[in-house]
């Protein structure tokens, strides 16, 4: 990744765009949620699993703009430092040039992700040369439809001989309060963010069943 320019996080308007707010609707013409809101929601998130927040970073080449890093020390095995790694979560903007299934989809914005975080938390910080877990939130301006669960599974693939292992994929639209997501089965006690995560954010946002599924 190339030209990267630290940022702070927080900036205040809405990821939606042009669609209706299931909270403004219900209260009465509220303003749509906007990253502020985000945050308070995901802070509480960070600390409840023992998550540091760290500043994001803005990537011109290809383009990748983080909002805020989350990351936990995480003890593997008994080894040391190769026992020895990160949880990460990355909340980020979803690229100009991709979509979920355009210019590569979600896999090809996991790839950029993963190379953001094994430059962030490169091998020996704080002695720490094993896995990175990873968990994605992504804020889109596209609605969230109830096919996005399936697209973002198949995006969530394991890693072969990587680092870092995405282990969670979340897709938010602020304006519409709507979310899909896609989740891999780690252990909770190694790994808790996705879980802690979705469970933090489905009650505030809208979740879209397929036809097929009821």
């Amino acid at each position: 990744m190339a030209g990267a320019v630290a940022k702070a996080t927080g900036r205040g308007y809405p990821t939606g765009a042009g669609v209706g707010s299931a909270r403004g609707d219900a209260a009465g013409g509220d303003a749509p949620m906007i990253d502020d809101d985000l945050m308070a929601l995901l802070d509480p998130v960070f600390a409840s699993t023992g998550a540091v927040a760290e500043d994001g970073e803005e990537f011109r080449d290809p383009p990748l703009d983080v909002l805020k890093y989350g990351r936990r020390p995480v003890r593997l095995h008994w080894l040391p430092g190769l026992g020895r790694g990160w949880g990460v979560t990355a909340v980020v903007r979803q690229p100009v040039d991709l979509g979920l299934k355009v210019g590569g989809g979600y896999a090809t914005l996991l790839d950029r992700l993963a190379r953001a975080a094994h430059s962030r938390f490169p091998p020996g910080r704080d002695g720490r040369w094993g896995t990175i877990g990873l968990t994605a939130v992504v804020l889109t301006p596209e609605p969230i439809a109830p096919e996005d669960d399936a697209a973002l599974g198949a995006a969530l693939v394991p890693r072969t001989r990587a680092r870092v292992v995405p282990l969670g994929l979340i897709r938010l639209n602020l304006g519409q309060e709507a979310m899909a997501m896609a989740l891999t089965t780690t252990p909770p006690d190694l790994f808790p963010e996705p879980t802690a995560l979705a469970d933090a954010l489905t009650p505030r946002f809208r979740r879209f069943v397929s036809l097929l599924e009821l």
